[in-house]
């Protein structure tokens, strides 16, 4: 487990539950994982960002407010996971129920 984005969930008053899920979705990525740790570090997206189904976790954060650093990367995530899935939520828009 990354210790960089263990305390930004610590920080963040992240529940254990969702932290323990988060932590397994990005050790499935250890790509994402390492851009997510960069991110976090450096409040910036990597220069040479990971593309996945034609999206990188900056393109995905100016889709909405909601993606903005750790929404972004968990929605890479999903773009390789459930493709699909991933799509429709961004062809609806991100909108708030």
């Amino acid at each position: 487990m990354s210790s960089i984005i263990e305390k930004y969930y610590n920080d963040n008053n992240v529940a254990p539950a969702l932290v323990k899920q988060k932590i397994e979705r990005l050790g499935r990525n250890p790509d994402i994982e390492k851009e997510f740790e960069y991110w976090i570090e450096n409040k910036q997206y990597k220069p040479d960002s990971l593309e996945i189904e034609g999206y990188t976790a900056q393109k995905l954060s100016q889709l909405s407010k909601y993606l903005i650093g750790e929404g972004a990367f968990m929605l890479l995530i999903e773009l390789r996971e459930s493709p699909d899935k991933a799509h429709k939520k961004i062809a609806r828009g991100f909108k708030v129920k």
